[in-house]
């Protein structure tokens, strides 16, 4: 991003009103000429992990002592067929239950398409019907089956000094005061423009996050707060 300098001019007293008044104006527009979305100020917060009671809260990225959860995840970015439909994103529901000692229990997983329409007949763009309803894609009771999409901490912490990675060979990381993954950019190549992508969370009195969005965010483009987002979750959680 082009940032442009203002260079301070000293006048003399004696100068004319409105010719002091077109400088200024010309000042201003040198100023804001040419500036864009400005980058995130990107640091971490802690470098410490997160204590879970256990592996299995752990694996579901939850403090304290759980109950029961419940996950509503929107996938945006994620389109598909069903062989009768195509669709283009989709919401996992997941409810999960556990014990005192923190071994969970599936009760439910249905997942759902965004939006699904017919597949168009003869290649007739014109036979393509909306559907209000989503189409389920997926139904489940095992727990087996069941993937929550998220980083999990454990492949982010390095073991010698137990401390949050904050860069592999192509990702640098960034996390908030409660070690959560807060910014990421990513670099597949020496010659690629890195791309940016932004966790904003919702949290609970326990320090659980209730609500996760994901967002690539875009620096190169002239819309303020330009971004798309691909993932928002919202968790209900009740404790022991």
């Amino acid at each position: 991003m082009k940032i442009n300098t203002v260079k301070i001019i000293k006048f003399k007293r004696r100068i004319h009103c409105s010719s002091f008044s077109t400088l200024l104006l010309l000042l201003f527009f040198t100023a804001c000429s040419g500036q864009g979305k400005e980058k995130t100020e990107f640091r971490s917060e802690t470098s410490t992990p997160k204590k879970f009671q256990n592996q299995q809260y752990e694996n579901y990225d939850l403090m304290g002592k759980a109950k029961t959860t419940q996950w509503e995840i929107f996938n945006y970015d994620t389109s598909g067929n069903t062989g009768k439909y195509y669709y283009n994103g989709y919401t996992d529901q997941i409810d999960l239950n556990f014990n005192k000692e923190g071994e969970p229990s599936l009760v439910k997983l249905v997942s759902k398409s965004i939006k699904a329409y017919q597949q168009p007949r003869d290649n007739k763009i014109e036979n393509i019907v909306y559907e209000k309803n989503p189409v389920i894609l997926l139904t489940s009771s095992s727990i087996e089956d069941i993937s929550i999409d998220y980083l999990t901490y454990s492949s982010k912490v390095d073991p010698s000094t137990n401390k949050l990675i904050s860069e592999n060979e192509y990702i640098k990381y960034y996390y908030n005061k409660y070690g959560d993954l807060q910014d990421y950019i990513v670099t597949e190549g020496k010659d690629e423009e890195p791309r940016y992508f932004k966790f904003i969370y919702k949290y609970d009195k326990k320090n659980n996050w209730i609500e996760r969005t994901l967002s690539e965010e875009f620096y190169d483009s002239d819309t303020p707060d330009d971004k798309e987002i691909i993932q928002k979750i919202v968790r209900t959680i009740t404790y022991y």
